[in-house]
């Protein structure tokens, strides 16, 4: 089992109510489109709400004419919180491999990669230090 699925799977039981993984609608056409460490997700569901987030339906993140003006070509929203956040991925990772960041628009930094997948980017926005995944 994948780090992604053992952290999906915890947070289903940790939230049992309250989370929703929709099923995958994409073609692999739009799975090539993506950046490599959102294919996972993506290749299993559509997008995923979550007590904390986001994550958007592939074609709405792809075709978002303001996310592609605010982040260029080197980042891509995938998803948000209900708050300031922006849950972005680079479409490269950078020089240490590291490819998400949870950014602030608010923040008046620039983004920059904290964490090298999905699963470690999902602990961290949860916020709880204790998952066992």
């Amino acid at each position: 089992m994948s780090e992604l699925a053992k952290c999906l799977e915890w947070l289903e039981e940790a939230y049992p109510d309250e989370i929703e993984l929709y099923p995958r609608k994409c073609g692999d056409d739009i799975l090539q489109l993506l950046p490599e460490p959102l294919r996972e997700f993506y290749s299993l569901y559509d997008s995923g709400d979550f007590p904390f987030g986001h994550i958007f339906p592939p074609e709405e993140a792809l075709n978002d004419p303001i996310a592609k003006q605010a982040f260029g070509d080197e980042w891509f929203q995938f998803g948000c919180d209900e708050y300031f956040t922006f849950w972005l991925c680079r479409t490269q990772p950078d020089e240490l491999g590291l490819w998400f960041d949870p950014w602030d628009h608010d923040s008046e930094t620039a983004p920059e990669p904290a964490f090298a997948d999905l699963s470690s980017f999902l602990h961290f926005v949860e916020g709880d230090s204790d998952i066992p995944f």
